[in-house]
């Protein structure tokens, strides 16, 4: 198997664990932040709907999307054009399954190009690291949303 057919393999299955997280989360507790600080499931789902397309640029041009104002504005506009968990469900599926065809289309000899990221006040990374960015993503919002469910007495595996 080849890196990228793994990566693809891994970023499909920790979306599908988010929706069956969230889909387990009471509706009525899907926009509550606990103790009024932390995101709340809704607003994680309306950056896991759309961040999967941030990716593309990076691997299809090694080129890092702008970051000005009318780029972060245009951001937080499809993010909230999420308004509600069934949209960022669908809208989450639609961009990752464009990533994950990206990604599959990666020459291996590209695997190793590296690039500087501006994140952490700048990171060197390798296309193969990009790659598994957005798995990464996906994961780390599975435990802050499991978290939560936790804080609302929820112990099942989902």
């Amino acid at each position: 198997m080849r890196y990228q057919e793994q990566i693809v393999r891994a970023t499909q299955k920790a979306l599908e664990d988010i929706v069956r997280s969230v889909q387990a989360v009471p509706e009525d507790k899907i926009d509550w932040s606990p103790m009024g600080a932390t995101r709340s499931v809704l607003n994680q789902m309306q950056e896991i709907a759309v961040s999967g397309a941030w990716f593309i640029p990076l691997i299809t041009e090694l080129k890092v999307p702008e970051f000005d104002a009318h780029a972060l504005e245009e951001s937080k506009r499809l993010r909230l054009s999420n308004d509600t968990l069934e949209k960022c469900i669908s809208s989450a599926r639609t961009s990752t399954s464009e990533l994950c065809t990206v990604i599959e289309s990666v020459p291996d000899q590209a695997l190793e190009t590296e690039m500087v990221l501006p994140f952490g006040g700048g990171m060197t990374a390798t296309v193969a690291d990009i790659l598994g960015m957005h798995l990464w993503n996906l994961t780390y919002h599975l435990g802050q949303i499991n978290q939560i469910q936790l804080m609302l007495g929820d112990r099942a595996m989902h």
